[in-house]
């Protein structure tokens, strides 16, 4: 709870000081997805046991040429005040600060099967008809679903799966014996 707030604290604090929304928002992505890469990347900047100033040239190292000013400069202050563990949760709130300053709403769906491209804008068109905004969508594959699809909105979960309306017909079942 208190890592979640000071991550919050932390995003909302880059977000403010950022005037290039769009171009660190593009770091943020290319931190996330090498963050995603290399496992071994993130374990070494949460690491307890390496050193900061190793951390912090490490981090300088790989995206020195890669990142705005700004963007470097606050991966470098996350290190110097011991937040670094924190990286990827605070990449990630940024990213809702600002998806949500640009009226962006973000839906994970899981799907049995991977969706072709032509059906991904599909579904992201419909829902962003339904939504009355713009959709970013993230679609992962889970064939522990059977088939269908669960739709996950914020807070809310709409679940349309086979595996989800097999459950409940065997609670229907149980009850009515």
């Amino acid at each position: 709870m208190i890592s979640s707030a000071v991550a919050q604290r932390y995003a909302q604090a880059l977000y403010t000081e950022t005037t290039t929304i769009a171009s660190v928002t593009g770091d943020v992505n290319l931190l996330i997805e090498t963050l995603d890469n290399s496992p071994e990347l993130e374990q070494c900047i949460k690491s307890p046991v390496v050193p900061r100033h190793k951390k912090s040239a490490v981090l300088q190292t790989l995206f020195a040429e890669h990142l705005h000013a700004v963007t470097l400069r606050f991966l470098q202050m996350l290190v110097e005040r011991g937040r670094e563990s924190l990286l990827r949760m605070i990449l990630d709130r940024f990213l809702a600060l600002a998806d949500e300053s640009q009226g962006i709403i973000p839906v994970q769906a899981r799907v049995y099967s991977e969706l072709s491209p032509d059906e991904q804008a599909r579904l992201q068109n419909v829902l962003s008809t339904h939504l009355n905004r713009t959709v970013r969508l993230h679609v992962t594959k889970d064939p522990a679903l059977i088939g269908g699809i669960v739709l996950k909105i914020g807070d809310t979960v709409y679940d349309g799966s086979v595996q989800h309306q097999l459950t409940l017909l065997h609670a229907r079942l149980h009850v009515q014996a």
